[in-house]
Order: structure tokens, then C-alpha cells, then sequence
């Protein structure tokens, strides 16, 4: 059944990439809507299945994101045409974690006795929230490149990438912080040196890189908006190191 979920799923959400790219605006409202549906169904499964939140292993957490892109996109449906081609990225984006996901088990996670535990919950939540956001706004720091490149001037498009990453960031770092109430209560330490750590720290670093940024031209908005493109990509990378060990 979660084999069935995942290509169900691929398939809605590569018709709404060929939709959008087409310019039938009317059917790609139609298959998003059912893509997020079939999504938000396959989420609600894997929850009556484990009786837990779709947030602990890959498999979860992609669907869980391309369920966030999901909805976000068909919010930008109703934002008039200007959104269209920043709609292509964000459902290119979940494809690509469609394809990550295939290369990894289609399982919901194994029951574990932590899973009820707030905090755990919370902390996995907030994160696959996080990357969720940092891809649409990489979709968004995309767009504004291929424009500037094609001498359209607009800055909307960084100004929305950089709001997105702010509200990617917001629940990353809330991410960490129930993340030190939960290390603090199970091992009386909020720090102990270790990957998973230490992955922690370099997208701390990075989100301060992409937010501080100096100087107002040209040059350095380029900078601004190349760093902030690759945050969801540099993230992404990140989760899947993280769950091959």
C-alpha cells in the first residue's frame, strides 16, 4: 500500500509540472488539488497505520514536505499569473524528493517508545516544516536569477525567497530548541559532539551566511539570492546524509 501512495503521488505531481508548464492553469488547479488530496490521504494512512505523526524516517518526512509544497502551490495558483513560473520550481522541487525517495524504503517508521514524546515530535515536525519552506524559497531565488540573467528587473522575487527562508528559519531554530529540552531531559547534557550535531551547526552557519550578507548592489543581492537558493538544496543534502547512518 505505501508503494501504491508513493507512485500515486509521483504521477499527480508530474502531470501538475506538465500542466503548469503547458499553461493550462485550469487543469493543473485541478490536478493539484487532487494531488494534494491523494498526498494528505497517503499522510492520513501512514498515521492510522503507525499511530504516530509521518515525521521520523525519509519516507514520512518527503511525503509530509511535498505535502507542505503541495499546499503552498496551490496557494500561489490563486496568486494571479506572476507566480506561474516560480510554480514550475516548487513542483519541480517536490519531485525531486519523489526521486530521493526511491531510492529508499516505502515503510513508515518502526514503533518506538519515544515517538509519543512532545518534544521528539516537535523537533522532527518543525523540521520537516523547515525544509519544506527552504525549498519553496529556493524555488522563488531561482526564478529572480533566471530573470535578472534575462535583464527583467525584479526584486519581488528575492524580497519573497528571502521571506520564506526568514520563515524556514524560524522553524529550524525552533527545531534546535526543543531539540536541547529533549537532550537536556533524556541525558541531562543540551550538547555532546556527534554528525548529527555537527550537521546542526554548519545550517545554523549557513542560514547566518545567507542573512548577513553586506552591501546593497547589484553584486551583492546576486550573492544574496545564489546562497539563498542553494539553502534548501544545502539542507536537503543534509537529511539525506543523515538518514544513511
Amino acid at each position: 500500500m505505501f508503494v501504491t501512495i508513493y507512485y500515486s503521488i509521483s504521477i499527480l505531481y508530474f502531470l501538475l509540472l506538465l500542466t503548469c508548464i503547458a499553461g493550462l492553469k485550469k487543469i493543473e488547479l485541478v490536478t493539484c488539488i487532487c494531488a494534494v488530496a491523494v498526498n494528505l490521504a497517503g499522510l492520513l494512512y501512514i498515521y492510522s497505520s503507525s499511530g504516530t505523526l509521518p515525521v521520523f524516517n525519509l519516507y514520512e518526512s518527503f511525503l509530509f514536505d511535498s505535502f507542505i509544497m503541495g499546499a503552498t502551490g496551490l496557494f500561489f495558483l490563486f496568486k494571479g499569473d506572476f507566480s506561474i513560473k516560480v510554480r514550475r520550481w516548487v513542483w519541480a522541487g517536490i519531485l525531486v524528493l519523489l526521486l530521493v525517495m526511491s531510492f529508499f524504503p516505502k515503510e513508515v517508521s518502526l514503533p518506538a517508545y519515544d515517538h509519543g514524546y512532545s518534544y521528539i515530535i516537535m523537533f522532527h515536525l518543525f523540521r520537516c516544516i523547515a525544509l519544506a519552506l527552504m525549498l519553496v524559497s529556493t524555488a522563488w531565488f531561482v526564478q529572480f536569477i533566471i530573470q535578472r540573467e534575462m535583464n527583467e528587473r525584479t526584486s519581488i522575487l528575492s524580497h519573497m525567497g528571502r521571506n520564506y527562508l526568514v520563515l524556514a528559519s524560524v522553524f529550524y531554530l525552533a527545531a534546535e530548541y526543543v531539540g536541547i529540552i529533549w537532550c537536556q531531559k533524556g541525558w541531562g547534557d543540551f550538547w555532546t559532539w556527534s554528525q548529527a550535531f555537527f550537521q546542526s551547526t554548519l545550517v545554523v552557519i549557513y542560514l547566518m551566511l545567507a542573512f548577513h550578507i553586506p552591501g546593497k548592489g547589484r553584486k551583492a543581492e546576486d550573492i544574496r539570492s545564489v546562497i539563498g537558493a542553494l539553502s534548501g538544496v544545502f539542507f536537503l543534502t543534509l537529511v539525506i546524509l543523515r538518514s544513511t547512518y
